[in-house]
């Protein structure tokens, strides 16, 4: 998938049901923290988003609760 982050973003409460990760649907929450740390690298397409990076976004949101 390479669609545009910031566009995922302004509709996440649709976009968020076309993630998967590791063949895993991701919860919307998920989704968010994934795509806003995209941004923060300045990434434009979520295809510039590694495998590892979505790892450690998600394993830093499990430590959070």
């Amino acid at each position: 998938m390479n669609a545009d982050i910031q566009g995922a973003l302004n509709q996440i409460n649709k976009a968020y049901r076309a993630f998967e990760h590791n063949g895993m649907p991701m919860k919307k929450e998920q989704v968010k923290a994934v795509l806003e740390y995209g941004l923060k690298q300045g990434y434009k397409g979520i295809d510039e988003i590694s495998n590892a990076e979505v790892e450690a976004v998600l394993n830093k949101l499990l430590e959070g609760k």
